[in-house]
């Protein structure tokens, strides 16, 4: 028996990218990864958690990461709306 769609398929929308594809979303991931450890590394080195600098900075990273990231990833399939 078939899964319903949308349910079970939804986990394998990144296995069905093109390598290229998969190689820009984890490019972008890294730059989630390196505002989060930019974060951390600013705040232990100099020890100031609280910086307008820091906030423009990692906010930037963060978001063209998450942004790019959901960008890449292949848009769902259409389905026919009920009813039709």
């Amino acid at each position: 028996m078939a899964p319903a769609s949308g349910t079970a398929s939804e986990p394998t929308r990144y296995r069905e990218m093109p390598l290229p594809r998969k190689v820009t979303f984890w490019g972008f991931a890294s730059l989630v990864v390196a505002a989060i450890a930019f974060y951390v590394w600013w705040g232990t080195f100099y020890g100031v958690w609280i910086d307008n600098g820091v906030y423009a900075v990692f906010i930037t990273l963060l978001l063209f990461g998450l942004a790019g990231m959901w960008l890449v990833l292949p848009n769902p399939p259409v389905t026919a709306p009920p009813g039709t």
